[in-house]
């Protein structure tokens, strides 16, 4: 079985490097936009349910020792940083599994089998780091996130749900 998104390009989260009046005025149109679907229960619930978990796992995880073997808290930075990752992740894309990591990171986690997974590490800093199964192939790497996820790890995503 194949699945396949639209992902909503325009709504999507993101941003343009046009300036000027008239490039302002869109992106705040677009923001808005946004901001209206997401009210949606068909598109809004499934982001709202991520923010519910990436806020249980803070909880859960944002005090030192969190795991019995001297885990490192996640921080304000870093659940800030996962919380505008999945803000800015499109409307209609399957929303991750969320975990602490040990080092006081964030993970997000797109799974659709023991072959195909694909996961990022959001710490408190703007770099992403990630990994992924494609059947045979594999990626990892790092990147660097400010307003927009960056191309290639929404293209890891996307490879690894269909």
């Amino acid at each position: 079985m194949e699945i396949t998104y639209s992902y909503l390009s325009p709504f999507s989260g993101s941003t343009s490097a046009a300036v000027g009046d008239a490039a302002s005025s869109l992106r705040d149109l677009l923001r808005q936009i946004r901001a209206d679907l997401t009210t949606s229960f068909s598109l809004g619930a499934r982001q709202e349910a991520s923010l519910h978990q990436l806020h249980e796992v803070l909880r859960d995880c944002g005090s030192s020792d969190w795991d019995g073997y001297d885990a490192e808290p996640i921080s304000l930075e870093s659940y800030e940083r996962a919380r505008l990752l999945i803000l800015s992740l499109p409307l209609d894309m399957q929303q991750p599994a969320i975990s602490a990591d040990p080092d006081g990171e964030i993970t997000l986690e797109w799974y659709r089998s023991p072959s195909r997974v694909f996961s990022v590490s959001v710490g408190s800093s703007n770099k992403l780091t990630y990994a992924g199964f494609f059947g045979a192939s594999r990626a990892y790497g790092s990147e660097v996130f400010h307003d927009e996820i960056p191309q290639v790890v929404l293209s890891h995503i996307k490879r690894a749900l269909l």
